[in-house]
């Protein structure tokens, strides 16, 4: 299938079969979707794989969506809380021949206003890391005949202790994965016209 054409084609599934998805196609989605561009190629996304009913049921639940309980695979992804220090990463800048705002790395006045920026910085690029994989990991699945929906999370806390995951560990969302139950011939999105969403060189 042409990218275009997965394009236009994907959308969020919200009924699924009972047949059920191969792991080496699972496997290879997922792959393709660490593909997708990251920060420093950090890669800083992990994809646990859900395929047990009475944990789908359990994600299902949490949001009142039955389909994430009906779809073979629910796939939860998350990102890990950066480490790096101020002067780890200001170190980083300098390895990469780069400027902080327009100063030297290593001349920089370390200040709690810099933690803070920086904090917000890196959380903003591990949500970005997420969400390119995801993509490709829909369109992908697009391409071989899958059906997806993006879901976000509500009960945080519920699923950081049920998928028993790490203290640095961040869950982002939940994406379906299965063979839709009705095949849909036509996919209507509704969008807005494009002219409301671009700005030329300023807001």
């Amino acid at each position: 299938m042409e990218l275009i054409k997965a394009i236009k084609n994907r959308y969020s599934c919200r009924s699924y079969s009972n047949k059920p998805v191969n792991q080496k196609i699972i496997k290879k989605l997922l792959e393709l979707a660490n593909l997708a561009p990251s920060a420093n190629n950090g890669q800083n996304r992990y994809f646990i794989v859900i395929t047990k009913q009475e944990d789908r049921k359990w994600l299902a639940n949490m949001n009142n969506q039955p389909y994430l309980a009906e779809a073979p695979i629910d796939i939860l992804v998350a990102t890990k809380l950066s480490t790096q220090s101020v002067k780890e990463y200001l170190r980083s800048l300098k390895d990469w021949d780069m400027t902080h705002n327009g100063k030297d790395p290593l001349k920089v006045n370390i200040t709690e206003e810099l933690k803070n920026n920086l904090v917000e910085m890196k959380y903003k690029w591990m949500i970005s890391d997420v969400a390119t994989a995801i993509e490709n990991l829909m369109l992908t699945a697009t391409d071989k005949g899958l059906a997806t929906c993006w879901i976000g999370i509500i009960d945080f806390d519920g699923v950081i202790k049920k998928f028993k995951l790490p203290n640095e560990i961040i869950p982002v969302c939940v994406v379906t994965l299965g063979y839709e139950k009705t095949k849909i011939k036509t996919v209507k999105k509704s969008r807005k016209p494009i002219e409301e969403l671009i700005h030329w060189e300023k807001w």
